[in-house]
């Protein structure tokens, strides 16, 4: 059973997810709500949760902080960041919340929350753990395809499974195939080779396509500014974003929205 934890400094929020959200129905138990970054470290300690959702502004440490250390945390002991985090944040928090995202967090949600937008990165998270494909939107074609190997136990299929995670982490501060070569220990000749062989994308077009597969999901929720969109995938230049993300789905990003909107209602 996948476990949660809520840090939130306003006690109706965090009571109301903590209480009111299904969490059997999506797999999950939550081990409680914290009210300060302060706490939510001590029962990370205390618990290992695989998810925390987490306000930003809070009192001591905030939720950036507690992310830094959590992280710290977590990679000194088993080597590898494994708890998914879920950051709340208001409009004003933008800086912050890309700075998150820049910061490996994958999922953020503008206040005040929408408990289906909630459940929908809970599950996302929830896949990226139990390493399940993502469910692709109904109305993009395949960006990217789940990576399956013939025998993800083999050293080809372990290396690249590892790039891909990598991917996921790093997709929106930006990674190479140098950097992700030198984090595996690998030349980058030969990590380029192994990645194309096994998923049929250069290392390149794997990450673009991540990129794209994600700002799907963001311009999903209209609160967020394409152009904010656009940052919080990785793109400096809105107008190449769009650019992009034309050339693999067919749509602008704005008409993918109103497509997605038209259809949900």
């Amino acid at each position: 059973m996948i476990t949660v934890l809520v840090v939130e400094d306003e006690p109706l929020v965090r009571q109301e997810i903590v209480q009111l959200t299904d969490w059997q129905s999506l797999g999950c138990t939550c081990i409680g709500g914290a009210s300060c970054g302060k706490e939510g470290i001590e029962l990370y300690n205390r618990y290992r949760p695989d998810i925390i959702i987490t306000d930003i502004r809070m009192p001591e440490v905030n939720g950036l902080e507690m992310i830094e250390i959590i992280s710290e945390i977590s990679a000194a002991t088993t080597g590898e960041v494994k708890t998914g985090f879920i950051i709340l944040s208001g409009y004003s928090d933008f800086e912050y919340a890309r700075r998150a995202m820049r910061s490996g967090v994958q999922e953020y949600i503008v206040k005040p929350v929408d408990d289906e937008e909630l459940k929908a990165a809970i599950l996302r998270i929830k896949r990226r753990i139990l390493k399940q494909p993502e469910i692709q939107s109904p109305v993009l074609p395949e960006i990217l395809p789940p990576y399956e190997s013939s025998d993800k136990n083999s050293p080809a299929g372990r290396i690249t499974g590892k790039a891909i995670e990598l991917i996921q982490s790093h997709y929106i501060g930006g990674i190479t195939i140098e950097s992700a070569a030198e984090k595996l220990s690998l030349s980058a000749g030969y990590l380029s080779r192994i990645f194309k062989q096994e998923t049929s994308y250069t290392f390149v077009d794997y990450l673009t396509r991540y990129r794209i597969q994600q700002a799907a999901l963001l311009l999903q929720d209209d609160s967020v500014k394409i152009y904010e969109v656009a940052d919080l995938v990785g793109y400096t230049d809105p107008r190449y974003f769009g650019q992009i993300f034309k050339r693999l789905t067919g749509y602008t990003p704005k008409e993918y929205r109103e497509y997605v909107f038209h259809h949900s209602n």
